[in-house]
Formats: C-alpha cells, sequence, structure tokens
C-alpha cells in the first residue's frame, strides 16, 4: 500500500499535514522528497523561529565571551586597497 502525505520533519519526527490512517507502531518505509516553499511558507517560517533562543540563559556565557574578547583585543585596521 502507498499514501502520499506531506510533512514537515522536526529532527527525527516528521509532522504529518494529515492522518496517514495507518495503526499507530504500523512499520513503514519512508521515501523524502524535499519541495521548494512559497514566500509565505518561508515569510511564516522565520517568523516562527526568530528570536527564539532571545531568552535562553545557555547563551549568556558565550555572549560574555565575545565581549570580554572584543575589549581584550586591539582594532584590527582593515585595508581594502592592498593586494590581498
Amino acid at each position: 500500500m502507498t499514501i502520499t502525505v506531506n510533512g514537515i520533519i522536526h529532527g527525527r519526527r516528521i509532522d504529518l499535514d494529515q492522518e496517514a490512517r495507518l495503526p499507530n507502531g504500523a512499520p513503514v518505509v519512508v521515501h523524502i522528497e524535499t519541495r521548494d516553499l512559497s514566500l509565505e511558507e518561508r515569510r511564516n517560517l522565520v517568523l516562527a523561529t526568530a528570536g527564539s533562543w532571545a531568552a535562553d540563559p545557555s547563551l549568556d556565557g558565550i555572549f560574555e565571551e565575545i565581549v570580554r574578547r572584543r575589549r581584550r583585543d586591539s582594532e584590527r585596521r582593515v585595508m581594502f586597497d592592498d593586494p590581498a
């Protein structure tokens, strides 16, 4: 039996857009075919994920280290006219 259902991958899990009408625990073989997202789908994806780390305390140490390095290191001069 072959059923075609669209879905979205989340790590090792796939969320289907509709019921597959198979019992829980049924063994299946998954053939993955990617599709391009519409402009609206891409916008929604960005809006859903933008700022998702804003309140993540595990990042505090990383950003503190960035600030320390910026204060410690002297500024670099970039000479755009010099050959590479």
